[in-house]
Order: C-alpha cells, then sequence, then structure tokens
C-alpha cells in the first residue's frame, strides 16, 4: 500500500513530493511558480500524490512471495502487480561495471531469478557468492519476471547451489533463464573481449553452440583450450528479442573452478600427422569426432582474413579462420581445425594455419562446364573457357556472367576496391577464367556418375584471373565475302551476317528480356503506386512548375491534370502566402533539406483547401533533377485544432472571470473585514491589532496576484476598450511581474480588430514578452502597433540573449504556438534572432480573420 514518506520539502528551486507505491518509491517534482500560480502549482502536487494513493488500496491484499519459483511462475500480466517480495539466496553473478549490459542474479534452494537495485540501493559492497536477502516487488521483465530491489541486505558468505546438467535443447527452450547450469562440450574458440574485460569460450555441445564468458580461466589455460573438452558451470543469461522471444543464450561462469578441463587439448595442435583432405567426413566406424583434424595443402587463394582455400592434389578445401597473415598461392601450410559439412564437400571451421614452405603458384585443372557439375573439383582451382556474356558490380563485388557450351555460369571477384576492374571487357569476348570452382547441388542429388550439380561459379582471387583470348569478331564475314569478290559473295556475306545477327540477337534478346520484365513489373507497380495514392503526388522541375501529378491531386484541386501540369507550384497559393512559398520553393531547390509546410491552395471552385507538403530532391547520375513531393488534405485536421483552441480560449476566459468577479470580491470582503477587525483592536488597545493589519496587508496583494492571473488567462481591457489598451496594460504588468522595462506603442488610429483576431494576437504578444524575460533575460522589451499598406503589423523586439533560428532555438513549443495562432488569423509569423543581438517577433496580418475565407 502506497503510503507519503516524509513531508513536502523544498529541493534546488522546486517542491518534491515522494511516496511509496507497492514498495516503489515515485517523485513529484513541482517547479516553483511565480506567485500568482503558487496555488495552483501547489493544488497540482497534492492532486498528484492523492490520486496515486487511492490507487494503491485496490492492490494493498497482494500476497508477499518468498522464493524465485514463486515468481517465475507469474505471468507477465501479474508480474506487473507488483507482488511484494522477500527472498534469501546466494548471487550467482554480479557485475554491472558496464551500464547496458549489467549482470545481478540470485538463486535460492528453488530457482535462480534477476534482480535490480533502485537508483537509492546501494550496491558496492555485493559480491558473488555473497547470502543476501532481497526485498522487492516483481516486475513482468523483458523475457521472464524479475525483482525490482528496494533492499538489499548482505548475510554473509553462501554456498553455490548445485549446478543443473542440461542439454543443448534445454538451454535453449528458454525456461533455463537465469538458472546456475552445468553444460559439458568442446571449444571451439577462446578470446579475450577487451570491451567486457571478459574470456569468451565457444563451445559445441549437442545440437548447436554456446558461448561463455568468464572472467578468469583455470590455471595455464590459454589458447590451448580451443579442442579441449570441458564442463562449465554458470548462470543461463538469455538474448531476446523486442517481442520477449529468445534468440541466444550466454553462459556467465562466476568463478575460476567453475570450468573444468575433462580432456584437454595437444599441447602442440600441429603435433600429429596430416590427413588426407579427401577423407575428412569419410565412413569410420571407429574414431574420435568433433575435435580439431590437421590437413596440409597448397593455398590456391586467400580471401581477407577470414577465408582460405587449399588443395593437396586430390580434393580442394574451404577453410574458415580468425587468424590473421598474409598467405600467397603457391605457400605450402598445416591447417589445424574441426570438419564440418559443406555444400558439397566438406570445410573447415575455427581454424588455425601455419606456413611450412613456399612455391609456384598452383596449376589450374583445365575444365568444361561438364566436368565441374560432377562435383569432382569442388573448392580447386580450375581454368575455363567461355564467352563474356554481361559485366555487373554490386557494392565492391565485381561479377562476370559467362556462356561456355550453351551452359550460363558466373564468376565473381570479392572485396575490390580499385573501380570497376572488368570495364574494358567488351560482351562477346572469348576468356578464361582461374579460379576456385564452387559448387551450387540443388535439391535433386543422387548417388552414381550420371549425377550433375544445378550449377556452379568461380571465385577470382586477382583480376589478372581473366585472361581475354580474342576479342568479338568485326565484319569477319563481310571480309570473307570481299575476299571472294563479286555480288554473289556480298549476298552470301549478307544472309551469313543476318543469320549471326540473329543467333546474338536472340541470345541478348533473352537476357535483355528478363530484365525488361522486371523493370516493366517495377514500373506498373510505381504507376499504380502513384495513381491510387491517398495524397497529392507531384513533380515539380528547379524552377517550380509541375511536370506530373496523380489523380488525388487533380480530385483535391478540383482542376484536370492538363489545366496543373506545367504551371507552378506557387501558382495554386493563396495570393497573401505565395512570398512565403516561393521562399520555401527556393530552398528545396537548391537542396536544402526544409521541413514540412502547409500552404492554402485554391481550388478550381475558388474554394481554399489547406495541404500538408514534404518533398525531396531527387538525382539522377549525380545531378538533381527534379524535386518530389507529397500533399495531405489537412482542412479537416486544422479546423479540429482550431476548434479545440477556440474552447482553451473561452475557457480561459470563463476561469478569468470566475477569479477576478468570485474570488477577487470574496477577499476583498475579507480584506475589508480585516481592516474593521484591526481598528476595534486597536481601539481596545489589543497587541494583536498589528498582527491584523499585517494580515489585512497579505489579503490586499493576494488580491493583487489574483488578479494579475485574471488579466494573463483573459485580458478584461480587450472587450472593453480593443487590443491596443490590452498590449498597454499587458506591457505595464510586465515589468512589475518580470522585473524588466516593458514599453508599448501604437504609431497611428487603429480600426476595431475582429475579437478572435484580437484575442490571437494579445497572445501572441504575451507568449513573445514571456519568452523575452524568462529565456531571452532581457532588461528592454518593446512592443509596437502600426500599419502597412491594408494589412497592420504587430512587433516585440527585446534585448536579450538572442539565438539561433536555425538550430534547434527555433522550434520551441511557445513559438510553434506563436505560429499555429498566426496561421489561424491568416496572418504571417517572422522571427529573427542572433545570439548577442536580441530577438524581433513581427506579426503581419488583416483587420479580420482570413482562416475562414
Amino acid at each position: 500500500m502506497g503510503r507519503v514518506r516524509a513531508p513536502i520539502f523544498p529541493l534546488g528551486g522546486c517542491t518534491r513530493l515522494h511516496y511509496t507505491l507497492h514498495r516503489k518509491l515515485y517523485y513529484v517534482d513541482v517547479k516553483r511558480s511565480p506567485p500568482q500560480r503558487g496555488c495552483i502549482a501547489w493544488v497540482a502536487g497534492l492532486v498528484l500524490c492523492f490520486a496515486g494513493l487511492s490507487g494503491l488500496a485496490r492492490d494493498g491484499s497482494l500476497p508477499e512471495l518468498h522464493t524465485a519459483q514463486e515468481v517465475r511462475r507469474l505471468s507477465p500480466a501479474e508480474a506487473e502487480r507488483f507482488y511484494p517480495v522477500r527472498l534469501r539466496g546466494v548471487v550467482t553473478f554480479f557485475d554491472q561495471r558496464i551500464p547496458t549490459a549489467a549482470f545481478r542474479f540470485v538463486q535460492d534452494e528453488t530457482a535462480g531469478i534477476y534482480f535490480y537495485p533502485g537508483a537509492t540501493v546501494s550496491t558496492t559492497n555485493i559480491q558473488t557468492g555473497q547470502l543476501v536477502e532481497v526485498v522487492g516487488v516483481t516486475e513482468q521483465g523483458q523475457f521472464a519476471p524479475v525483482v525490482a530491489a528496494r533492499e538489499v541486505r548482505v548475510l554473509g558468505e553462501g554456498r553455490f547451489p548445485a549446478a543443473r546438467p542440461v542439454s543443448f535443447e534445454e538451454a535453449t527452450s528458454g525456461r533455463e533463464d537465469s538458472q546456475f547450469v552445468e553444460i559439458q562440450g568442446v571449444v571451439r574458440s577462446a578470446r579475450f573481449d577487451p570491451r567486457s574485460k571478459y574470456f569468451s569460450l565457444d563451445i559445441a555441445t549437442g545440437g548447436g553452440r554456446v558461448t561463455a564468458y568468464a572472467a578468469e580461466l583455470p590455471p595455464g589455460a590459454d589458447a590451448r583450450l580451443v579442442d579441449s573438452t570441458i564442463k562449465v558451470r554458470g548462470v543461463c543469461y538469455t538474448q531476446y528479442n523486442q517481442r520477449r522471444q529468445l534468440f541466444g543464450i550466454r553462459l556467465l561462469v562466476p568463478r575460476r573452478e567453475d570450468l573444468e578441463v575433462e580432456v584437454p587439448a595437444p599441447v602442440d595442435p600441429f603435433a600429429g600427422p596430416a590427413r588426407p583432405i579427401n577423407e575428412l567426413l569419410q565412413f569410420a566406424p571407429e574414431g574420435a569426432y568433433g575435435h580439431r583434424v590437421k590437413v596440409a595443402g597448397t593455398v590456391t587463394c586467400r580471401q581477407s582474413d577470414t577465408v582460405l582455400y587449399i588443395e593437396d592434389g586430390s580434393e580442394g578445401l574451404y577453410v574458415e579462420t580468425q587468424q590473421p597473415g598474409a598467405l600467397s598461392p603457391g605457400d605450402r601450410v598445416e591447417v589445424v581445425g574441426f570438419p564440418a559439412q559443406g555444400e558439397y564437400t566438406p570445410v573447415m571451421r575455427d581454424a588455425i594455419f601455419r606456413k611450412i614452405g613456399s612455391g609456384p603458384a598452383p596449376v589450374p585443372d583445365e575444365v568444361t562446364p561438364d566436368e565441374a557439375l560432377r562435383g569432382t573439383h569442388d573448392c580447386r582451382l580450375v581454368r575455363i573457357k567461355a564467352m563474356l556474356v554481361e559485366r555487373a558490380r554490386k557494392s565492391r563485388d565485381e561479377f562476370l556472367v559467362l556462356n561456355a557450351g550453351g551452359f550460363l555460369f558466373q564468376a565473381h571477384l570479392e572485396g575490390h576496391t580499385r573501380g570497376a576492374v572488368f570495364a574494358p571487357l567488351q560482351n562477346g569476348s572469348e576468356v578464361a577464367v582461374t579460379g576456385v570452382c564452387l559448387v551450387e547441388t540443388g535439391g535433386d542429388w543422387f548417388a552414381g556418375e550420371a549425377w550433375r550439380a544445378k550449377s556452379f561459379r568461380v571465385l577470382m582471387c586477382s583480376p589478372a584471373d581473366v585472361a581475354v583470348l580474342r576479342r568479338p569478331p568485326w565484319w569477319t564475314l563481310a571480309r570473307l565475302s570481299a575476299a571472294l569478290g563479286g555480288l554473289g559473295a556480298v549476298v552470301l556475306a549478307a544472309f551469313a551476317w543476318v543469320a549471326v545477327l540473329r543467333r546474338r540477337v536472340a541470345r541478348q534478346t533473352r537476357i535483355i528480356a528478363q530484365k525488361l520484365q522486371a523493370e516493366a513489373a517495377l514500373k506498373e507497380r510505381y504507376v499504380e503506386l502513384f495513381e491510387n495514392a491517398n495524397d497529392m503526388v507531384f513533380t515539380h522541375d528547379l524552377s517550380g512548375r509541375i511536370t506530373s501529378i496523380n489523380q488525388a491531386g487533380e480530385r483535391l484541386l478540383q482542376r484536370p491534370r492538363g489545366e496543373i501540369v506545367g504551371r507552378k507550384l506557387v501558382e495554386l497559393v493563396v495570393e497573401e502566402q505565395r512570398a512565403q512559398a516561393e521562399e520555401w520553393v527556393d530552398e528545396a531547390v537548391k537542396g536544402t533539406e526544409v521541413a514540412a509546410a502547409d500552404w492554402d491552395f485554391l481550388t478550381g471552385a475558388g474554394q481554399r483547401v489547406k495541404l500538408e507538403i514534404s518533398v525531396r530532391m531527387v538525382e539522377q547520375g549525380g545531378k538533381q533533377v527534379e524535386v518530389e513531393g507529397v500533399a495531405r488534405d489537412i482542412t479537416e485536421r486544422k479546423r479540429l485544432e482550431k476548434e479545440i483552441l477556440e474552447a482553451s480560449n473561452r475557457e480561459q476566459r470563463r476561469i478569468g472571470h470566475d477569479l477576478h468577479d468570485g474570488v477577487c470580491q470574496q477577499l476583498a470582503g475579507i480584506a475589508y473585514r480585516m481592516d474593521v477587525l484591526a481598528d476595534r483592536l486597536q481601539e481596545k488597545g489589543d497587541g494583536a491589532a498589528g498582527e491584523a493589519e499585517n494580515i489585512g496587508q497579505l489579503v490586499n496583494e493576494t488580491i493583487s496576484q489574483t488578479r494579475g492571473v485574471a488579466r494573463g488567462l483573459f485580458p478584461v481591457r480587450l472587450e472593453e476598450n480593443g487590443l491596443a489598451s490590452a498590449l498597454e496594460e499587458m506591457a505595464g504588468n510586465a515589468g512589475s511581474l518580470y522585473g524588466i522595462h516593458c514599453e508599448f506603442k501604437c504609431d497611428a488610429a487603429l480600426p476595431a480588430f475582429e475579437n478572435g483576431t484580437a484575442l490571437h494576437l494579445y497572445y501572441i504578444a504575451q507568449e513573445a514578452v514571456l519568452n523575452a524575460a524568462k529565456h531571452g533575460n532581457a532588461a528592454t522589451v518593446r512592443v509596437s502597433l502600426g500599419r502597412v499598406n491594408d494589412r497592420f503589423t504587430l512587433t516585440v523586439q527585446d534585448d536579450g540573449a538572442g539565438f539561433d533560428v536555425r538550430g534547434t532555438g527555433g522550434s520551441g513549443m511557445g513559438i510553434r504556438i506563436m505560429r499555429y495562432r498566426a496561421r489561424v488569423i491568416g496572418a504571417t509569423l517572422d522571427l529573427k534572432s542572433k545570439p548577442g543581438q536580441g530577438t524581433q517577433v513581427t506579426c503581419l496580418f488583416y483587420p479580420a480573420s482570413r482562416e475562414a475565407e
């Protein structure tokens, strides 16, 4: 049940209320406000406090939970009810050096669970292995229920629970989250992570791999842990996504003795004899499995620091390694790693290698597509002759599409950074490509010599692996016909050339048709999305003329497409907004990222429709070609916003009248009665007469402050004497309220403004003066009202600190409200300011609102 823990007390410029809700500490900060708003701030704080207290009674009967298993059995909804918890257990792992990856686990005789201490809980003396008492409440957590601790008491040294042996499948089920478990497996890799300051062990166990993190390793154990059979105990830590679903597990090893080496790895992994590559993963009724194997061979290709291809004369092998080091084709190496199933032939994972010699570059096998599809050359260095069909580049990789004997295959060069190295090659050239053959088996494998793979590709190691054997023919038949001479030879050559062209066209047509079909489908989908979009989608050139528009645009503007296309966008905007719209379009055409803007457009029927427009620059070939925009009809939204604002203004007016005519009158009566009481006490010679006079003075000051609040909520003089009189009164009040010099100036006699327009202008001026006093620290503020042709200007100029309007300072809540009030009455608001040079707010408006026109 919630309770107020202390009386209200001041704290650094604000008033703080704090209370406990479901054993959680909550704070309510109420900023100090000027005297006229002090009572409102106090009341708001008290309302928040007692509202929280009233909600506590509903869950006051929740039972206290005393075991981790009781907490784990709660559903997320039940856990979020904040059940009180008091449990004792051993800290199985505790490390919060990294705030974003803090580990805090405790386990009692029933189960383990994660806890996190509140901000007021000291954790400096908490260590792994201690017996602690955790007092707090339940929460649903991001994967499993957790304990939010408000108190953690250290009771002494504890005894670690017995680790429960689990399989990989049990660990990855999620049920072992936060539990102290034991896993057995073979270490595949071991390295020190400098960021987390932990040793990371990758362990193969059962049907998968688990990563264990240990702060310390057993004495003498280092990289030689790789290939060791170990037994590791630790806290099962779950990795989960935003949907509370498990996608990985980790094991947190708390102590050095929790990592036991059962079968150590060989001291020298290269000491044993090398096995032939073709014996990997062959049938063997006996022998060890799951451990490293040593092979030897000649390097055929080295890809970055992660991939290595070798062959030993009969077979090729793909090797995955994290060991850096430069190797060249022809180097002799010994490789030790874990054999695993590959696409067609075995692969070697988590491998290390050492160079044992150098030699000439290996000679590739000359193969045909049919020989490559048999699979006997998988991962071997081959050379194949083919005709170049097409070239392509994706990111840093180069691709060649080749045709050999009617079979299309691909050759690619990975990670090349020196531009398009194959650009000089011409389609139709006969080339010889050297590289590692990689077989793609497909899904129709069967035993026997007749089986062929679905496809294959060639991995090139350098640009020099492509040799041009013959460039495409250039008018060969014509030269032959010229040698034969005569008209007959010319005719025969022409027919022959046509036949060649037909074959080439047919071949190219098949390739191009596939591309055209894909492009046509994309274009059709784009046109469909463009035309059927609910919002107006359009483009205009760099001069601002509309070049295209969809059906929604025709419907919103009530104009046919032929009437819209070719016209400038700003020509469709109402006249009083065109100047600002032209500036906005100019910025967009320059490539500047502009914010979305809303403008009033004239429809074909002469009606106004308010559209919110956002644009982006379209570039082709590195050049700016046009601007693409989306416009959304926000007329209804603006109407609703206006109604909400008007309702707010009416409510402010009502509260202002109630304060002025009700509260102030009652306070005046109290002041009068206090004066009478003071006179009577003075006649009797009572010493309390002076105290009564002081109370009367305080009541009079309260009356003045309350009237100031009433005038701020709704200026009474605005209705009685007009805008100029209300602004003059506001300038006078600002001096006493904010301690600044505020003056008002009216250049000429002004007509009576519409009440709605005058009210919005008053609030704009009030907000500008408030910003100048509070944020600009201005000493002088000048408010002026004048005429410019058929329109009028309201200007507020201060000598304050100023700010950069291009940064975040020009997008505050107060400035956005001023801009919105200006748009409501059809006015424009201009803000000019520079750091150290003050701020000027200018509102250009008509006597009557044009929003509804």
